[in-house]
């Protein structure tokens, strides 16, 4: 791993204190997830409240069988309900085949249910996780989805809910799925920030897919896990500020201590430190040392094995007479502050806006968008604008939770969101911000172009092998088409490893496979017609699977 420390003046005046930034940059190498991964206990936390009914549920529920397909036997994965209360479904348990369709069933047997017990949810997952006896190499992540509020537990205030988090969350993470515009976002993304874990926005049902995608591809490329970088003043210079919104923990004598979960294979993450450099009795000739950077972060090594990596930098600045200080920071290292310091000014604009003084949040977000213009740095000057206009009076910041929440944690940190209000990605790349590594890229997509519609099954698996003969029939036959659109079916029992083959290309694209099994039996089709190219032979019997593509997901 790369470790910068840099401050933005590299020349500064003798004579005088001055104020300037330290980013400390943590750039992490790419790995091949096929190659190296870290082993993964996955425990997800379902909401099975009415309100989840329909079109949520069902993608949820595919969200989770797409999961279970991409684990491996290394890992171990769970899964917790809860409505009025938190239930144990399954425990975590090594992924063998057998374990996976035990799990597809009962993600498939999954039913609504009573009323929203958040609190009790968090509590049970996190209890679940820890208490497995895992190697340390091991990631722990839990996976609250959810869609409303809670209205009974525990703890139902967000404040009482996020408070259960540092007693209890032993050595798991917690990420969190919001779904739809309603659910409080902003709550939501303070307990996965809290629980060291990912927020994603979930606003359409069929946004779960990518968003799981993502974070699934997120947890593979884990690099570093446990990173904890210490800042330590020299010759009387001090740390004026934590900009950046981290955990941070400041000694009496100046240094600072800055805890990171976790670091991805291609991320590149910036912590910026407002300074002051201390008056100099003289110019210096050459540049001295101004504070130490110490970072300490776990790896996994060739056998997989959790490995300790320590990394010192010494920066170092130049006093000077005052026609050779520098006039301006450093262009690169000042984009970087200025996104540090939008996201700042919003948290303290929040604050007013969450007491109704919305004048005090237009004003401060208005504040800090003057300061970037004359820095040159227009966008993102425009940027920290709109995020002000979203707080000038209540109907607007009510109506802003999401894209405050999404602009907040990607701004600090783009690939920890899993999923992102539309516009507030848009604002991000505006301002130079990679949402995503290539592992997260890779998983969304793989995860969004699941393409499966789910319909009432016939009763019984004759009426089920009899719909697939007569397909498979009017192939052989001659036709070259099938008529209707999309067609689909759920089969209530465990029909693993059964189907036919209907081969070729379907609208010059090859054909996929169809996933059968875990309780359930997904059929899609290109709507409105399906051309197939190549037709096959009559099956004998219904033992392998239908290869279809669809162009719609």
């Amino acid at each position: 791993m790369k470790v910068e420390a840099r401050l933005t003046f590299d020349k500064v005046r003798f004579d005088q204190e001055s104020d300037a930034h330290l980013v400390v940059t943590l750039t992490a190498p790419s790995v091949s997830v096929e190659e190296k991964r870290p082993s993964l206990c996955i425990v997800p936390v379902i909401d099975v409240s009415p309100s989840m009914d329909g079109a949520k549920i069902a993608y949820a529920k595919r969200s989770l069988l797409k999961l279970i397909d991409h684990l491996t036997p290394n890992d171990y994965c769970g899964l917790v309900k809860f409505s009025s209360t938190a239930e144990m479904v399954a425990k975590p348990r090594k992924v063998t085949q057998e374990v996976k369709e035990d799990l597809k069933r009962k993600v498939g047997d999954l039913s609504l249910n009573g009323g929203t017990n958040i609190g009790d949810a968090l509590l049970t997952g996190l209890s679940v996780a820890n208490g497995m006896d895992l190697s340390s190499e091991v990631l722990t992540r839990v996976i609250l989805f959810t869609d409303g509020e809670s209205n009974t537990g525990p703890a139902q205030t967000p404040g009482a809910i996020i408070a259960l988090v540092d007693p209890n969350i032993g050595i798991a993470s917690v990420s969190v799925f919001g779904y739809g515009e309603d659910v409080k976002q902003d709550f939501l993304g303070d307990l996965a920030k809290k629980a060291k874990g990912n927020y994603a926005f979930v606003k359409n049902p069929d946004d779960a897919l990518s968003a799981f995608g993502k974070e699934l591809g997120g947890l593979l490329s884990t690099y570093a896990t446990n990173l904890v970088i210490d800042v330590s003043p020299l010759a009387g210079h001090q740390i004026s500020q934590v900009v950046s919104d981290v955990e941070a923990e400041e000694e009496d004598l100046g240094p600072i201590t800055i805890k990171i979960p976790d670091l991805l294979a291609d991320e590149t993450r910036h912590i910026v430190l407002g300074v002051k450099l201390k008056e100099q009795k003289s110019a210096f000739p050459r540049a001295v040392n101004v504070f130490d950077v110490q970072v300490g972060y776990d790896i996994l090594d060739a056998n997989m094995r959790k490995e300790r990596k320590d990394e010192e930098i010494k920066t170092k600045v130049q006093f000077v007479k005052a026609d050779d200080a520098q006039r301006q920071a450093d262009a690169e290292l000042d984009k970087i502050v200025a996104l540090a310091q939008v996201v700042r000014a919003q948290i303290e604009a929040e604050a007013f806006a969450k007491r109704g003084d919305y004048n005090s949040a237009y004003g401060t977000m208005a504040t800090v968008s003057g300061n970037l213009s004359t820095r040159g740095l227009q966008q993102i000057g425009a940027v920290a604008m709109d995020i002000g206009s979203r707080m000038e009076n209540q109907s607007r910041y009510a109506a802003s939770t999401s894209y405050l929440t999404s602009m907040s944690r990607g701004a600090t940190r783009s690939v920890g969101v899993s999923g992102y209000d539309v516009q507030a990605a848009s604002a991000l790349r505006s301002c130079g911000m990679s949402l995503s590594n290539s592992a997260q890229e890779s998983f969304a997509t793989d995860f969004a172009n699941e393409a499966v519609v789910e319909v009432e099954a016939p009763p019984d698996q004759t009426a089920l092998q009899d719909l697939l003969a007569n397909m498979t029939s009017a192939i052989n036959n001659g036709s070259s088409t099938i008529q209707g659109g999309d067609v689909g079916l759920t089969w209530g029992g465990d029909i693993s490893g059964s189907g036919v083959q209907i081969g070729g290309d379907v609208n010059g694209t090859p054909a996929r496979p169809l996933f059968i099994g875990g309780g359930s039996m997904h059929v899609a089709l290109n709507p409105p017609t399906v051309t197939v190219e190549e037709a096959k032979k009559p099956a004998k019997k219904a033992k392998r699977k239908i290869k279809q593509k669809s162009s719609r997901w």
